[in-house]
């Protein structure tokens, strides 16, 4: 995922302090643009995802499965993106853009846009109540790696070669 840094409003919270009801739609009804990005571990290994705002709507989505080397966009990753709100474990960071760094990320990635963006009132309806742990088995098997998890390869996964870690 890359999205730009923006102004931090939330760093690092805990998923399971957060409330995504109330908060998703307290961003809306405040006009937010940005996005929330969270961290997970789930049946894949690492995943990832980020809510696009503009203006109090839902934009766009991208959700990443590492572990299965596999990326969702747009209307297809809308309903991981909802259910990992609701994840055991997990950070998630809120970050503030302008409506036109908004603009710019989705005219760079136009497959993160919602073919429908998501209204202010909507997003309590959209969370379910709890996490869905089969909704990931749609996407298949996890990815066996032949290379070993040292410090190099993250780094090198990662686009960091050439950091030695200490």
């Amino acid at each position: 995922m890359n999205l730009p840094t923006g102004v931090s409003r939330v760093a690092g919270k805990n998923v399971k302090s957060f409330e995504p009801k109330q908060a998703l739609e307290e961003l809306a009804q405040s006009n937010f643009s940005g996005y929330i990005a969270e961290s997970l571990i789930g049946s894949f290994g690492l995943e990832e995802f980020a809510l696009l705002f503009r203006n109090g709507q839902g934009m766009g989505v991208v959700y990443e499965y590492y572990g299965a080397h596999c990326t969702l966009n747009g209307d297809a990753a809308l309903p991981h993106a909802l259910n990992g709100f609701l994840a055991e474990s997990g950070v998630l960071d809120i970050v503030e853009l302008s409506p036109q760094q908004v603009d710019l990320v989705t005219a760079f990635n136009a497959s993160l846009k919602l073919t429908k963006p998501i209204q202010k009132g909507q997003f309590k309806s959209l969370i379910k109540d709890r996490f869905d742990s089969g909704l990931s088995q749609a996407i298949g098997t996890p990815v066996q790696s032949n290379e070993p998890a040292s410090k190099e390869s993250l780094f090198k996964k990662f686009g960091l070669a050439g950091i030695n870690g200490n």
